[in-house]
């Protein structure tokens, strides 16, 4: 099959054109490219417009470009970010889809299921409807907003002059904002194909193993391709420290007052991102309560039969052997350490090192939030003061 069939991303409206204009085959290095050539349509413009305003370099008394840090890091950093993200992310993806249909987690004969979830989900990535919305939804405010909104109350800032939108603010109205509005949409649309597909995926009928080595009965690779979607923790905290920042420098708001916020961000960006490997938790459960049932019957004829030889072997060996020289002890041993490895099975597909890997995401773009709060000068001062 071709390696679009189980890709997220190489289909819509959006793939559609750079078919059509040649992209896709002229260069290996698209995702380069296209983060360069649209962070160049975003940024430079405006770039080259505030200078002629003369509202391009910081100065007292007003926010200007280089001094709206919201507005680098959404596009200077987080628009690109997302770009380059997407065929990392989407291989991987990819990977784990294609397991689905090679290891031995749907019998055969629910195999059409599978194949008919697998070619709905691309029918619905193919079709261009959903992009052409993202479109719309990207680029419609540009036409509804009235007036140019202030970014920090009381603080003159490079978008308007005199109440009068700059044509730097008109560019970041028309193109730069709309622009990454619709890179994250595209994001979230296949962040919702990706939901669809583990949502269905209980009804197609799988086989899962409570006894499996992974303690989430063979699913434990789907939480690895959930940490995918950490690109958008990425570029939402980016777009929260930008803000954050803005409102450190124009506005003396400390670290202190923003630490609900932070740690809010760090939280729902976790919770949300992984939310939908709570769809599988029902037949996890199922999974695990049925696996119990059975080996604690099991059990109890494994306990029986091995007492029983345990009582014959100590009798007939008296004096001669030990009683551990059958294989009787050993046989129970294992089977202890099944069902043990049953009782910690997880009913969601994700480990602690998942959710780490996620909020590490999510936490460490904030990190200059610090060292705007503590001078790295004065951290040094301290750590040193702590150790020595």
């Amino acid at each position: 099959m071709s390696q679009d069939t189980y890709s997220l991303m190489r289909g819509g409206l959006v793939h559609r054109v750079l078919h059509a204009s040649g992209a896709l085959h002229r260069s290996r290095r698209l995702s380069v490219w296209l983060a360069g050539l649209l962070t160049a349509l975003a940024l430079l413009p405006m770039v080259l417009l505030a200078q002629a305003e003369g509202m391009l370099w910081p100065r007292p008394g007003a926010m200007a470009l280089f001094g709206d840090y919201a507005t680098l890091a959404r596009l200077l950093l987080g628009l690109p970010l997302l770009v380059l993200a997407a065929p990392r992310a989407d291989d991987l993806l990819r990977s784990a889809i294609r397991q689905l249909t090679h290891a031995s987690l749907v019998r055969p004969s629910r195999q059409p299921r599978l194949i008919a979830l697998l070619t709905r989900v691309r029918r619905y990535r193919d079709s261009w409807v959903p992009e052409l919305v993202c479109i719309l939804i990207a680029f419609a405010p540009s036409f509804y907003q009235s007036g140019v909104v202030s970014l920090l109350d009381g603080v003159p800032d490079w978008r308007s002059q005199h109440g009068v939108a700059t044509t730097a603010g008109d560019w970041y109205g028309w193109v730069g904002t709309p622009l990454f509005r619709l890179v994250v949409l595209l994001w979230l649309w296949r962040f919702v194909l990706w939901t669809l597909l583990l949502w269905r995926l209980p009804r197609v009928g799988l086989g899962l193993h409570a006894e499996h080595p992974d303690q989430c009965a063979g699913l434990a690779f789907l939480g690895l391709a959930q940490e995918r979607f950490s690109a958008l923790a990425v570029a939402g905290a980016l777009l929260v420290c930008g803000a954050c920042l803005n409102q450190m420098v124009y506005l003396g708001v400390t670290l202190h007052d923003l630490r609900h916020l932070l740690a809010g961000y760090v939280i729902g960006a976790c919770v949300v991102l992984m939310s939908p490997l709570l769809l599988l938790v029902p037949v996890l459960v199922r999974t695990r309560r049925h696996a119990l049932y059975r080996f604690d019957a099991l059990g109890n004829r494994a306990a029986a039969t091995f007492e029983q030889r345990w009582q014959a072997a100590s009798e007939a060996t008296a004096g001669s052997e030990s009683l551990v020289d059958t294989g009787d002890a050993s046989a129970i041993a294992d089977f202890g350490g099944v069902y043990q490895s049953i009782v910690a099975m997880s009913v969601i597909p994700v480990t602690r090192w998942n959710l780490l890997s996620m909020a590490m995401s999510a936490a460490v773009p904030l990190l200059p939030l610090v060292l705007m709060a503590f001078p790295f000068d004065d951290l040094v001062a301290k750590l040193m003061g702590i150790l020595v």
